[in-house]
């Protein structure tokens, strides 16, 4: 098929990023949870995109952008008096710290609630004493708010309404370290105009007041977490269903025969909920009076069981090991009280929070109260282990040291293997060599020596002229052969020497591993691998004959080139060049020798 290159055409300047519609720009900047970057970004990706930003539903602001709190305040005004006031704001959040103004923070309260937000965030970190705008707890459109205030000083409190919140349309409500009632008065009521209201949770709060009643008619899901005083907490929730007290108490609930879900962490069993509790799905309770070294107390155990026999609609419950513990510590108790939980389908008996979690123990009786009446149900309790004592971690350290040690022998001894068998793979012509080169010197020597004798005996025969040069010739070509025969057994000891010292390392490495073990493991390694010992020994043995013999072969050479040099004194030492090199102890370069040898080698 032919292509047709004059009717291709690329467009290159085309701004696909400015035709992109509205909906999916403000989807893409939604991705951005900072307003001040998604200004940034509309300003740099498109020429369409620099008035998008006034349209985007959700504003993100955040002084921690911003050197000082005036910079940012400054930069939220403006954001606000040049953005588009005829498009409704969905989601505004607000996190700063420091010293804030009320007008400020007013500021941003009354254009969120002008524009119909639905979801609201505040975190703020005051610096000072400070006075949160009432019109922050006012709307008729918000539907999901967020507010926290954690000052920065503890002993200052901010001021908040004590009036009931104006919150027709809100549904969900976070509210997290914060004073909602810093007096002591009687009676404290904050919910009671949230009419739709399902979702609340109390995060870490103080309320001051004698009496804290949070009053919901839908509510649905609440939490309590962390109240920093005992306020007596009266709950009116007629259609809750999940419901999740930790580390604080309330005194009474309203009956609540849609709760499914509840969720109790505390210092001792709730006295507060008889007969609140009818089609329970889901139950966890977690109580901490655990004591060291003390035996629980008897009451502590029959309000246990009551609290039990309160939650027998349970399906899936969930105790944590104290509440197990304490059951199993007065066994008489139950054996008069029947299993209250006739729908179990699972029960897991948490370990958390218990460092000696592996010393529990679940009496038979204790069993068999939770279990007896669902015999079908799934019995969950992963006990954990022990913890090592320091003799433990002491002999865990030495076997792990030992294992260590027995790996590098191992591995040593497997790169002895491979390089003996490469050492005995090697030609058989260097034994000969070798054979032939010491044959070679010691027939040159005793020829050398027998000229020696000749040409003394000859001095006698002053008329004999001729053959004495003729003796002086041999002998000088005599003393050179033996020279060459010298380097080249010496060429040959070099090559065994490289060969050697590899494997005598490693020989020395597994030595000293072996000595760091105890006896009984260091006989038995040695004896596994005795073979691969034994033959290390006999190669590096080897060495050291060659290297012996050669040296004796030397002390012989330098008698007899003594003897040489005395008997043809008028000979120059430039007839003998490589016998010069022979001169002294050092006159080859010698490799030493690896170890004493206790092999002791005789001249042929």
């Amino acid at each position: 098929m032919d292509f047709d290159h004059e009717n291709v055409r690329l467009v290159v300047n085309e701004d696909r990023l400015s035709s992109l519609p509205d909906e999916l720009i403000h989807y893409i900047l939604s991705c951005i949870d900072d307003t001040k970057f998604v200004i940034q970004t509309c300003l740099l990706l498109s020429p369409r995109w620099k008035l998008v930003w006034k349209s985007v539903p959700c504003l993100n602001f955040y002084s921690r952008r911003f050197p000082t709190v005036h910079k940012f305040s400054k930069f939220v005004t403006n954001v606000l008096s040049r953005r588009n006031n005829h498009v409704e704001v969905s989601t505004v959040k607000l996190s700063y710290s420091g010293a804030a103004s009320q007008a400020f923070v007013k500021k941003i309260a009354n254009y969120a609630c002008s524009h119909n937000v639905q979801e609201l965030v505040v975190l703020s970190r005051p610096k000072n004493h400070y006075d949160y705008p009432p019109c922050l707890f006012t709307s008729t459109s918000l539907k999901h708010f967020t507010f926290s205030s954690m000052l920065l000083r503890a002993d200052l409190t901010p001021k908040l309404p004590k009036t009931p919140w104006n919150f027709p349309a809100l549904t969900t409500l976070n509210l997290s370290d914060i004073t909602l009632c810093e007096d002591n008065r009687e009676y404290f009521e904050l919910f009671s105009r949230c009419v739709n209201l399902k979702d609340l949770a109390l995060n870490t709060v103080i309320i001051e007041a004698k009496v804290f009643d949070i009053i919901t008619p839908r509510l649905s899901s609440l939490v309590l977490n962390n109240f920093r005083r005992q306020t007596v907490i009266n709950v009116i929730a007629p259609q809750l269903e999940n419901l999740s007290i930790i580390d604080c108490t309330i005194n009474h609930l309203d009956t609540a025969p849609r709760l499914s879900s509840f969720v109790y962490k505390g210092y001792g069993p709730p006295k507060w909920f008889k007969g609140s509790f009818s089609s329970l799905n889901k139950v966890s309770v977690c109580l901490s009076f655990h004591r060291s070294n003390k035996m629980y107390d008897e009451e502590e155990a029959r309000e246990t069981i009551s609290m039990l026999q309160e939650l027998k609609s349970a399906k899936f419950l969930t105790l944590n090991f104290d509440i197990v513990e304490c059951l199993s510590a007065y066994p008489d108790l139950l054996s008069h009280v029947p299993s209250p939980f006739s729908n179990l389908i699972c029960l897991n008996i948490d370990p958390k929070m218990r460092s000696d979690a592996y010393k529990v123990n679940v009496s038979t009786e204790a069993r068999n109260f939770l279990l007896e009446n669902s015999p079908s149900a799934t019995f969950i309790m992963d006990i954990p282990e022990e913890p090592p004592t320091k003799a433990m971690i002491a002999k865990q350290a030495r076997e792990a040291k030992r294992a260590k040690l027995i790996a590098e022998v191992k591995n040593y001894l497997k790169e002895l293997q491979a390089e003996l068998e490469q050492q005995n793979m090697l030609p058989a012509e260097r034994e000969v060599a070798e054979e032939k080169a010491k044959l070679g010197v010691e027939k040159l020597m005793s020829e050398i020596q027998e000229i020696l004798v000749r040409k003394k005996l000859m001095r006698s025969e002053p008329g004999k002229a001729m053959e004495s040069v003729e003796i002086y010739v041999l002998a000088a070509r005599t003393m050179a052969q033996i020279v060459d025969c010298m380097q080249e057994i010496l060429g040959l000891i070099e090559q065994a020497y490289k060969n050697a010292h590899v494997i005598s390392s490693k020989r020395e490495r597994v030595r000293s591993l072996l000595e760091a073990m105890p006896k009984r493991h260091k006989a038995e390694m040695e004896a596994r691998y005795s073979h691969q010992l034994e033959e290390t020994d006999r190669f590096t043995s080897k060495y050291r004959y060659m290297f012996t013999y050669l040296q004796k072969t030397l002390d012989a050479f330098k008698e007899v080139k003594s003897d040489y040099n005395s008997t043809f004194p008028n000979i120059s030492s430039t007839n003998l060049p490589l016998a010069s090199q022979l001169s002294s102890s050092s006159a080859i370069s010698m490799p030493s020798p690896l170890g004493p040898s206790s092999i002791q080698p005789t001249l042929r």
